[in-house]
This record gives structure tokens, C-alpha cells and sequence, in this order.
């Protein structure tokens, strides 16, 4: 009897540690889905939809696109440092996993392990593969925080006239973002001192117990260190290319953020430009960047509202957002499953053909 509870027990453990997130993933959604139906009313959000501009959807459809491909040039440009025969459709396959899973996993955090798992099976080592991601991810955070600090010089006017509310998330998260690039470059010159902040920092934490088991912690500090300090080195050793990367990786985010601009034209609004909308957007993206939940679920939703309820007016605000995660949070959500599940179904067809003919070289051996 205590054998078979012990297995249940250990199936249950087993079966909440694998689906534990996506099972989250869906009460998250069901969850906005509820709030949103509270904001628009069915009709009116269909009545709408109809009357949208569908050229200026499929632009911002189209704009989703581009950021993926742009970002898998990226990823293209730094494996080929180590792999120059490598093609843009594995860098694509890659792309496509870390904007799938980071986007159904909390803050963000499923994507890399499993696009270092799909090099692995390309004969990356561990090392070189997260070489190239964290290059990627500290050039993506240097793009965005650089892009919001531009775009609040720019809407310091509107916000300080309109969102007083909203005032603190931003600050908060502006101060978030620039203090992780501040760190990005002291990396990049004085590790020690890198070290010595860091460290500092997580006794501080450690003092208020914040956080338990110091030494786990001060490991995974350590292990960072190293990490960025490899990756780093690489992108100070190929300055012009950094340079070019850090070009498209700003392009990459303005196109992503231009989503909300496309939105807003299908609508039929022209009293704001692009300049303004997507320097919101941008300011929206390190404000909520840290919401701890798939997509920043919740708070994206919440933040939009906020920020862009004066640009929408009451009447279009709700729809607007509805409009605008469904392009760029279920759409990547519904074309990544596509595609990595025939990506899937694909690499069992080849790897059941290397079976078969395995199978049949031993055969003929005999």
C-alpha cells in the first residue's frame, strides 16, 4: 500500500514539475480573457474588427515577421564564428524556440535552455552556444534599454501631463533596465568590480532574507560572471560586427514595437504619429519587462490601457489592446506551436530513417 502511494505521489510530482507552467499559462490567459471581456463589449469589439483596416493588420502581422528574421540574422552572424557553414534556416529553427517558450514560460525563462539544447544537437558545445545567446541577450538589452531612454525624453511632456499613475512602474522600470546595462559594461572593462557589485548585492539580500542558501546563490553569481565575461570578450574582439549587430538589434525592436502603430492606423486614427506611439511602446516594454509571468500577462494588458488610453480615447482603447496582443503575443504564440511541433514530427522522421538505415548496413555487413 505505501509502495503504491508513494508511486502516485511520484507521478503526481512528476507530472505538476512538466506541465506545471503551461497548466499556469492557461489560468493566466483565462484569467486576461475574463478581465478583457470586462473592458469591450462582445458586439462592439466585433463590430470594430470588421470595420478595421486589414491592410494595416497584416502590415503589423508582417512586422512580426521581419523581428524574427532579423533576429535570426543575428544569431546566423554569431554561429558562424564558430560554424561558417551554418545556415539562416537552423538560425531561424533557433528563433523560433526561444520566442515560443519564452513566451509560455514565467519572466522569460524557458526559451534559452532549450535553443542551447536544439545547438547541442548540431554539435554546439555548451560554452560556444551560450556564448552566442547571452551575446545576443546583452545586445537586446543594451537596444531596449537605449530605445525607452530615447522615448521618455521624447514623451516626458505626455507623461508628465497624462500618467501620473504610471509614473513609478516606468521609473522603476527604467532604472531596472539602465542599471543591468550599466552592469553589461562594467563587465566589459573591470570583472572585479563586476564582482565585488554583484556579491555585494546578494549578501544585502541574503542579510534580509530575501534569499536562502547562500551558497547555491553565490555559485549561480559566479557561474553569470563567467558567462558574461566570455561573451562579452567576443563582442569586444569583433567591434565592427558588434557595431552592425547592435545596428539591427535596434531596427529589430523598432519593427516589433511598430505593431501598436499599425494597430492604431487599421482603427482608422491619425491624430498621433509613429514617433509617439512607438516611443509608448517602447516605454511600455521595460515597464512591464519584469512581470513575473508568461508574456508579462497581466501587466502588458494593464499597462497598455494606461499608457495608451489618451492616444486611443475611451472608446477604441480596449479593442486597440485586444487587437494588438492578439499580433504580437497569441499570434507568436499559435505560429511558434506550428511550427516547432512539424519541426518535431520532422526530426522523428529523421531520426527513424537513420534507424532504418543503420539497419540496414548491419544487414548488409552480414
Amino acid at each position: 500500500m505505501d509502495q503504491a502511494r508513494s508511486k502516485e505521489k511520484f507521478w503526481k510530482s512528476k507530472f505538476w514539475k512538466k506541465y506545471s507552467n503551461y497548466l499556469f499559462f492557461i489560468l493566466l490567459i483565462s484569467a486576461t480573457a475574463v478581465i478583457i471581456l470586462t473592458q469591450v463589449d462582445p458586439e462592439t469589439f466585433l463590430r470594430t474588427i470588421k470595420q478595421a483596416n486589414g491592410y494595416f493588420l497584416l502590415l503589423g502581422i508582417g512586422c512580426v515577421f521581419i523581428y524574427w528574421s532579423l533576429e535570426a540574422v543575428m544569431l546566423l552572424k554569431l554561429m558562424r564564428r564558430d560554424n561558417p557553414d551554418e545556415t539562416f534556416h537552423f538560425a531561424w529553427t533557433v528563433t523560433m524556440i526561444g520566442q515560443y517558450y519564452n513566451l509560455i514560460t514565467p519572466s522569460a525563462t524557458g526559451g534559452q535552455p532549450l535553443q542551447l539544447y536544439e545547438m547541442s544537437r548540431k554539435n554546439y558545445t555548451f560554452g560556444s552556444g551560450t556564448a552566442v545567446l547571452v551575446q545576443k541577450y546583452a545586445l537586446y538589452q543594451v537596444s531596449v534599454t537605449f530605445l525607452a531612454i530615447i522615448a521618455t525624453i521624447l514623451s516626458i511632456t505626455t507623461l508628465h501631463q497624462s500618467l501620473e499613475a504610471a509614473k513609478w512602474l516606468i521609473a522603476i522600470g527604467l532604472i531596472v533596465n539602465i542599471a543591468g546595462v550599466v552592469l553589461i559594461f562594467i563587465l566589459a572593462f573591470n570583472v572585479n568590480a563586476a564582482k565585488t557589485i554583484m556579491l555585494g548585492c546578494l549578501e544585502l539580500l541574503l542579510k534580509f532574507r530575501i534569499l536562502k542558501n547562500a551558497t547555491k546563490y553565490r555559485e549561480k553569481v559566479k557561474h553569470f560572471i563567467r558567462e558574461y565575461q566570455i561573451a562579452i570578450e567576443e563582442l569586444k574582439s569583433h567591434k565592427l560586427q558588434t557595431l552592425k549587430l547592435f545596428a539591427v538589434s535596434i531596427s529589430q525592436i523598432l519593427v516589433l514595437y511598430s505593431v501598436n502603430y499599425w494597430v492604431y492606423r487599421s482603427l482608422g486614427l491619425h491624430d498621433s504619429n509613429a514617433v509617439t506611439i512607438i516611443s509608448l511602446q517602447a516605454i511600455l516594454y521595460v515597464a512591464v519587462a519584469f512581470v513575473p509571468t508568461p508574456g508579462a500577462a497581466g501587466g502588458a494588458e494593464a499597462g497598455f490601457l494606461l499608457l495608451f488610453g489618451p492616444i486611443y480615447g475611451l472608446g477604441n482603447t480596449a479593442v486597440a489592446m485586444i487587437i494588438w496582443r492578439l499580433i504580437s503575443f497569441y499570434f507568436i504564440i499559435l505560429f511558434g506551436g506550428i511550427y516547432l511541433s512539424v519541426h518535431s514530427i520532422r526530426i522523428g522522421k529523421d531520426k527513424a530513417r537513420q534507424i532504418e538505415q543503420d539497419c540496414d548496413d548491419q544487414v548488409d555487413k552480414l
